[in-house]
């Protein structure tokens, strides 16, 4: 090897060198509590996956300024919010956190455009495994002052089981509460609205069921009033001979999309009651300590 080989192969590896300690320093927060719980995620099992996904797509995580015991999405800025209150307890911090991380994993993944109660109710899974993998006790539960959501969606998992659980998270996401972007769409809603669109390649209503679309994504906040008018904007401004194979192609997209989101949910379930036959000891233990839990009244 010549000397200018060996300087330049040299060169090329302090430069591979570098990008990899820029990958291994990407900052999700500011703040050293979500720090303290983001390290309480590394010791977990299912926690690692997910962190190794966030350091893949990274996303801000700060407190919010708003009211609501919730996460809060604000995607277009690449920012998820969390309550202030949780900094009480670096568990249950970190329980809150990794919820609201997976949200925005099958957000990824799926390719949805805003969050649904479907991510709800897999994040409700896997928010209580981490519970009882990081051994989170009523003591660390009661450090968060008011009707804590975090406890009442573990307690839902562990006395009711897997889909129990999934019942109250969708519950939950389906209810009316502004402060937490409630309540969301549904796959249900999606599969509708999809054989809406089928239709509309021929009877012409295809502008108005997504200018109505965006309307009631504006109305929950996942979606600003510029952004809607922009998007009519460039819809309207497609030359005709290009629309028809737009809307097939924004069918195919958007179907392809609802399915991979459907299979997500069917893995996770699947996922979860493999966890829970490998740890029935565990969770009879959990059971016994959670017992005078408060479970909501159907």
């Amino acid at each position: 090897m010549t000397a200018r080989s060996r300087l330049a192969a040299a060169a090329a590896a302090l430069l591979l060198s570098g990008c990899a300690g820029q990958r291994r320093e990407v900052s999700l927060t500011g703040e050293p509590s979500i720090e303290r719980a983001f390290d309480l995620l590394a010791t977990a099992r299912d926690g690692r996956p997910l962190l190794k996904f966030l350091r893949k797509r990274p996303v801000r995580f700060e407190y919010a300024n708003t009211p609501g015991l919730c996460h809060k999405f604000s995607l277009d800025t690449g920012t998820i919010y969390l309550p202030p209150e949780y900094r009480a307890s670096d568990k249950v911090l970190a329980l809150a956190l990794a919820r609201a991380a997976e949200v925005y994993r099958l957000y990824v993944y799926t390719g949805l455009r805003e969050p649904i109660a479907e991510e709800e109710e897999i994040s409700a899974l896997l928010q209580a495994r981490l519970a009882v993998e990081l051994g989170v006790t009523n003591e660390d539960f009661d450090r968060v002052k008011g009707p804590d959501p975090v406890k009442a969606s573990f307690c839902a998992y562990v006395l009711g089981g897997t889909r129990y659980a999934m019942e109250q998270a969708r519950r939950r996401a389906l209810s009316s509460d502004p402060d937490c972007q409630f309540p969301l769409d549904t796959v249900e809603n999606q599969r509708l609205w999809l054989e809406r669109i089928r239709k509309s390649l021929d009877d012409g209503s295809f502008y108005q069921l997504l200018q109505d679309r965006d309307l009631l994504r504006v109305k929950r906040g996942t979606l600003t009033m510029a952004e809607a008018m922009k998007n009519e904007a460039a819809l309207r401004g497609l030359p005709a001979y290009e629309v028809y194979r737009y809307q097939r192609t924004f069918y195919d997209t958007q179907s392809d999309i609802v399915a991979r989101m459907e299979k997500a949910r069917a893995a996770a379930v699947r996922e979860d009651e493999r966890w829970r036959a490998a740890r029935k000891g565990i969770l009879e233990q959990v059971r016994e300590e959670f017992s005078a839990c408060p479970l909501p009244v159907d």
